[in-house]
């Protein structure tokens, strides 16, 4: 048995589809733990829309710092110099 999480958007998200002034709304299937889950961590007076937003966010921002960790250990650096000029851009 599948719940539905119902994405309710009041400003402008992604999410919504706005058709001659109407809203609607994505349904997005989840389990009933994963369900449970995300009530757990909802604050009191957040949206579901809000909470997967937030996570989102942070998805975001979490594979951002382990990206330039990663390069960090194990990449090859240039200086903007050098980038510069490898890749035949001018100051300007």
């Amino acid at each position: 048995m599948i719940q539905s999480v119902y994405m309710y958007h009041m400003i402008h998200r992604s999410y919504v589809i706005r058709m001659a002034g109407q809203i609607t709304y994505k349904r997005i299937p989840v389990s009933p733990s994963t369900w449970e889950k995300l009530s757990l961590i909802k604050k009191p007076g957040e949206t579901f829309d809000q909470l997967i937003s937030n996570l989102v966010s942070e998805r975001g921002k979490r594979d951002i710092i382990r990206h330039a960790m990663h390069v960090s250990e194990e990449g090859e650096y240039l200086s903007l110099d050098e980038a510069q000029e490898a890749w035949g851009l001018d100051e300007d």
